[in-house]
């Protein structure tokens, strides 16, 4: 889930058998989240490389998100500061030249259209009386509300023709990003305000571009419908109850697996599926909206333990989830776009980033190496096999073949040697070897009867099908 602490997601599913050519089911709405371009300040320099990473040339990325954060771009009622007009023309022109789809999510309440009164009953470990942008905004004060809908005409109509995609808010059943939740008297405080937000952002939206979707929701995976949090069921119910769906164009939800889950593979459903929805059980909220597009616009798995999110799996797991999870939505039309979060882990302690306090969710690891998951998600993978059609028994024979990638033929990379009996559906592991120089590989085999052979770089890809009979 995105980082609210601080500035801050392919292929398919595919057993390969003979023949198969492609790991790119789902691509059209394939996306992924750069943190790095949606912190407060935003090194303008360093936007071309990091569009490039997403772009065609790269991760090869159809969508992507970036925040706007209200108060760093309306810090003053009535303007907007030009430095970050700036940096958000500097995003948006650079990922409209890759041809990537943006959705434009608002974030941070100013402290000059804070609800006050809330200050007084702060969050556990907060200040009282201090201001905080999560705090919900005074949206009973009509020039709030009214300035609220300004920004969403101001957006849609500056970015016009180069963002389409507007999101009201980042997970607002969350304290975190909406608080709070309830209030004494009022159980549906969160729910409730967020619909005027919607409805007065969602007009504005409409007024700069007639075209542009207004995207409600962002809905965090869980709750538990206190004060800190809405569960995703209640937040939605709420919405279709009072109208809400008039005020939008289409729902997304971030449907991650929590940690502690039971079983965590995108298919399986979360230990209490009435407060929580996955990929497993969207259609908990596909149902509400079923004539409305669905956006899933942060979702991922961690390759290390982290004390804020991302189920915790190794990196060929990851990979595996990840083609798990496109092949998955690839097959629900209601579902447009998934984005993975993110592209590379963050850590906020630069001496130890890997120390659990950062979000490891990334293609890529904090020093750039990348992790598996980076080549299932940008797709043309090939592992070639090459086997005799026959072997006498318990002579040795040579499997071999080439590793490539969209980035070509990849050197030291691991790959292992699978073998079943005809028949059977059981693979069991044989030996691994790593791609040399020109991505070249090959195993030293003995068998005294007929197997089924195949080579997989373990999460990302698997070969066609060899079978060697025995004579």
């Amino acid at each position: 889930m995105t980082l609210w602490f601080s500035a801050v997601l392919v292929a398919a599913l595919l057993v390969m058998m003979p023949g198969a050519t492609t790991d790119e089911a789902g691509a059209a709405g394939k996306g992924i989240v750069d943190y790095r371009l949606e912190n407060a300040v935003v090194d303008l320099a360093a936007i071309p490389a990091l569009v490039d990473e997403m772009g065609p040339d790269g991760l090869g990325a159809r969508w992507t998100r970036v925040l706007v954060r209200w108060s760093s771009l309306q810090p003053s009622s009535g303007s907007y500061r030009a430095s970050y007009v700036a940096q958000l023309d500097a995003i948006v022109n650079g990922l409209h030249e890759k041809d990537i789809k943006i959705i434009m999510t608002m974030v941070d309440v100013p402290k000059w259209a804070s609800n006050e009164k809330l200050w007084s009953s702060p969050p556990d470990g907060y200040k009282k009386g201090a201001y905080e942008p999560f705090y919900a905004m005074d949206i009973g004060n009509s020039t709030v509300r009214a300035e609220f809908a300004d920004v969403g005409e101001y957006l849609a109509r500056r970015y016009k023709g180069k963002a389409a995609y507007f999101e009201c808010w980042n997970e607002p059943n969350l304290g975190r990003y909406l608080h709070p939740q309830k209030r004494s008297g009022d159980a549906t405080f969160g729910p409730r305000t967020y619909l005027a937000m919607l409805r007065a952002f969602g007009a504005g939206v409409h007024r700069g571009a007639g075209s542009a979707t207004v995207i409600a929701g962002a809905t965090a995976p869980r709750g538990s419908d206190d004060s800190y949090s809405t569960t995703p069921q209640t937040f939605a119910r709420y919405l279709k109850s009072k109208g809400g769906a008039s005020a939008f164009d289409a729902y997304s939800h971030h449907p991650y697996t929590p940690r502690g889950t039971r079983n965590g593979a995108p298919d399986q459903a979360p230990n209490n599926p009435k407060r929580c929805v996955t990929l497993a059980n969207l259609s908990q909220l596909t149902s509400l909206f079923p004539s409305k597009p669905f956006y899933l616009t942060e979702y991922g798995y961690g390759t290390h333990d982290s004390l804020w999110f991302g189920y915790p799996v190794s990196t060929a797991t990851q990979a595996r989830y990840m083609r798990k999870a496109y092949a998955m939505m690839g097959a629900r039309r209601q579902v447009k776009a998934l984005l993975w979060f993110l592209v590379a882990d963050w850590g906020p302690n630069t001496k130890n980033p890997y120390d659990g306090s950062g979000a490891y969710t990334g293609v890529a690891r904090v020093d750039g190496t990348r992790k598996p998951s980076w080549y299932a998600f940008a797709g043309r993978n090939s592992v070639t096999i090459k086997a005799p059609a026959t072997a006498r028994r318990s002579a040795a024979f040579k499997i071999s073949g080439v590793l490539t990638s969209k980035r070509g033929r990849l050197a030291g990379q691991t790959l292992l040697l699978q073998t079943r009996r005809p028949g059977s559906s059981a693979w069991t592991k044989g030996a691994s070897t790593r791609t040399q120089s020109k991505g070249a590989y090959s195993f030293t085999v003995r068998q005294k009867q007929t197997k089924v052979y195949r080579v997989v770089w373990d999460g990302v890809r698997e070969s066609a099908l060899r079978t060697v009979r025995a004579n």
